[in-house]
């Protein structure tokens, strides 16, 4: 494993800190240097000093037949390329490229020491690096990244900048509301995961059983014999892996072949097993708020107050993965649009999205091509073409400060994303 790390707080030729720091990747990218995954970009405070601006940062795991003395003349040319000139430490800049850990090794010759000297006490490096290699451990203290983050200094401000991350639908399904039958053959599954990678997903969500309203339920066998080979021909695409998924049995075979992340509509309660197995994992877990069942969960949705409900609901399932051992850190909730609630039900939650931030773990939303946005438009529309709606839920998204989007049309939500985030900026 090859890590390395970007940051940048000074505008340049190529635009924004931003916009040269994704320079800098392309670039990397074409000095034969194979990025197969890049954390989300981070705002940071200067640390230590304090009187310039906030940096943009992030963490990229990258493959490369370059030796670590030969891999940093690489960067420092890069950074040379890109506009930045010698100063004094801890100076703002244009571009700061650096070698955090090179396949484990310990060294100190030559002007590199690796592992980077500084970056167990950097909030800068550890939240991005959590991103891209969450079971990382320090090469000389053994010690987990999850327990570094824990000991870090207080002080160190740090938001994530790429909010939200973009998570892709992968349904290898013959029956899902929007693209069932489309990926149900493994090889086209895995050639549209990786274009979803492509295009700028952070996140592939791989489901096997369709949860739309009416769905049937699916043998577990069946369900394995879909996701597993997609699961396996992703492998190293460059994105976190999901599987959406409520039965514990599919849960544990894709943990063991590699996915990070359960998405489950059941919030683990859809199986007895589920918790236990997530819990004895390092994966993440995603609780999904539903009344009722796929199959009757549209039949006469009622609450006393939505909002409320769904809010105290989520509490509940997220302290019971408390307890259980999951930390919150691994959490994330999703208040279920379209999963036993009418459209005045979705409206309502989108509207409130923020209120549950206020539950301390990530937050999910998955409005994609769903059908409140034709219900709102007052006429049918296919759902290939909902994108118009979908992005309306976006927009709300990204102002409460939503953590994740699962999305069909990742390329259209990313560009969105680009655009509605540098004209915020």
């Amino acid at each position: 494993m090859i890590l390395i790390a970007l940051g940048a707080n000074l505008p340049s030729q190529y635009g924004t800190p931003r916009q040269t720091l994704l320079k800098a990747l392309d670039v990397i990218r074409g000095r034969g240097v194979r990025v197969i995954a890049v954390s989300s970009i981070y705002l940071t405070a200067p640390v230590p000093v304090s009187d310039q601006p906030w940096y943009h940062n992030a963490v990229a795991l990258i493959k490369t037949h370059l030796l670590p003395h030969d891999l940093l003349k690489l960067l420092q040319d890069i950074e040379i390329d890109l506009g930045r000139l010698c100063g004094e430490r801890n100076a703002p800049r244009v571009i700061d490229l650096d070698i955090l850990d090179y396949q484990g090794k310990i060294l100190s010759e030559g002007g590199l020491e690796l592992p980077h000297p500084r970056m167990s006490h950097r909030a800068f490096v550890l939240y991005p690096l959590r991103d891209v290699a969450p079971d990382w451990r320090h090469p000389s203290s053994r010690e987990a990244l999850s327990s570094l983050i824990k000991k870090l200094p207080a002080g160190q401000e740090i938001k994530n900048d790429s909010l939200p991350v973009v998570m892709g639908i992968l349904n290898v399904t013959p029956d899902s509301f929007s693209d069932g039958g489309t990926y149900q053959d493994s090889c086209t599954a895995i050639r549209h995961g990786k274009k979803l990678v492509a295009e700028g997903a952070s996140i592939i969500d791989i489901g096997g059983e369709s949860t739309r309203p009416g769905a049937q339920p699916v043998d577990v066998a069946e369900e394995v014999a879909r996701v597993i080979p997609v699961i396996e021909g992703l492998q190293g695409c460059g994105s976190w892996l999901s599987i959406d998924t409520r039965h514990a049995d599919v849960m544990r075979a894709a943990i063991d072949t590699g996915v990070q992340m359960v998405n489950d509509v059941t919030a683990l309660e859809g199986d007895a097993e589920s918790l236990s197995v997530v819990s004895k994992s390092r994966a993440s877990v995603c609780l999904m708020h539903m009344q009722g069942l796929p199959h009757t969960m549209q039949d006469r949705p009622c609450y006393d107050d939505v909002v409320r409900d769904v809010y105290v609901y989520l509490e509940q399932r997220v302290k019971v993965c408390l307890d259980a051992g999951i930390p919150s850190d691994r959490i994330l909730v999703d208040v279920g649009i379209g999963f036993g609630k009418t459209v005045a039900h979705n409206v309502m939650l989108l509207a409130h999205l923020n209120q549950f931030k206020d539950l301390g773990v990530r937050v999910l939303l998955g409005a994609s091509r769903k059908r409140f946005i034709p219900d709102l438009c007052g006429f049918d529309i296919a759902p290939q073409n909902r994108i118009g709606g979908s992005l309306a839920a976006i927009a709300a998204a990204f102002h409460h400060q939503v953590d994740v989007v699962r999305v069909h049309d990742v390329e259209q939500t990313r560009q969105f994303i680009e655009v509605y985030s540098a004209i915020r900026q």
